[in-house]
């Protein structure tokens, strides 16, 4: 999903690109950069590798399949791309600082 910031905030980027786990599709700029286990040939989706966390978080495994590419808190959380970064956001963080981007 793409959002854009309320206000302005220089520590984040003004546009970003969303993911949350309960997506059912996983975006290419995620799939780039991940570590994917398995591609359904009949759909075309892929699935990345993902470690659960006795925190509730998850990490997503980078496409060396050693390295941590990311962390979230939750399973709820938000994995975010903007300006060439990647990061994440809890729900509340992401309603405080992003609005729905109109652009599709």
């Amino acid at each position: 999903m793409k959002m854009i910031q309320r206000g302005r905030n220089n520590k984040y980027p003004e546009k970003i690109d969303t993911w949350q786990k309960s997506e059912r599709d996983i975006p290419e700029w995620l799939t780039d950069i991940a570590k994917v286990e398995m591609v359904d040939l009949g759909s075309g989706r892929k699935k990345i590798r993902m470690n659960s966390l006795t925190s509730g978080g998850v990490e997503i495994i980078a496409a060396d399949g050693q390295s941590i590419l990311i962390r979230t808190q939750g399973e709820s959380d938000y994995v975010c791309f903007g300006d060439n970064k990647l990061f994440s956001l809890t729900e509340s963080q992401m309603g405080l600082l992003y609005k729905q981007s109109e652009d599709k």
